[in-house]
């Protein structure tokens, strides 16, 4: 016949199971939860970084365009590259290299989005993130993350 000492016993170790569960689970759950924030706010970082490439690259002037196609110039275009890298790479340290960093504009390059006709220029950003507890497994390490913004080409003559 079980005493009553022992009773109280069992009890607490019962306990002790359900707390155990009830921490690996708001564990996993926060893990999930910072993850998941982490995933956004980069997302939006480089969304952002994006969109600044894409309006520098809609405002060069004129003298740094070849004269008769109004091409923005390489010298130019590595500059915006690196900005947009610098930009993302200044919250997320590592993540973008100005390689990841594409500038087209829509009369010269065929791979370039048009929109009706208008002269246009496009920023398009590429790259993977690495999770940070990495805690489904099968689904990789790391996930893409890119963006393309189309801006006006304000600078074509």
């Amino acid at each position: 016949m079980p005493t009553r000492a022992s009773g109280h016993v069992a009890q607490r170790g019962q306990s002790l199971v359900e707390l155990g569960i009830t921490i690996v689970l708001l564990v996993t759950l926060a893990m999930g939860i910072i993850e998941f924030g982490r995933a956004f706010m980069i997302a939006n970082m480089v969304t952002a970084a994006t969109r600044d490439g894409a309006r520098a690259a809609a405002v060069v002037s004129s003298a740094n365009r070849d004269p008769t196609t109004g091409a923005i110039n390489s010298t130019s275009k590595s500059a915006i590259q690196t900005q947009v890298a610098n930009e993302v790479n200044s919250v997320a340290p590592n993540l973008f290299a100005s390689s990841n960093v594409a500038v087209c504009q829509s009369t010269l390059d065929a791979s370039c989005p048009s929109v009706g006709g208008i002269n246009t220029v496009t920023v398009t950003t590429t790259g993977a993130v690495r999770y940070i507890f990495n805690l489904v497994p099968g689904i990789g390490t790391s996930f893409n993350v890119g963006r393309q913004i189309t801006f006006r080409d304000e600078g074509r003559p």
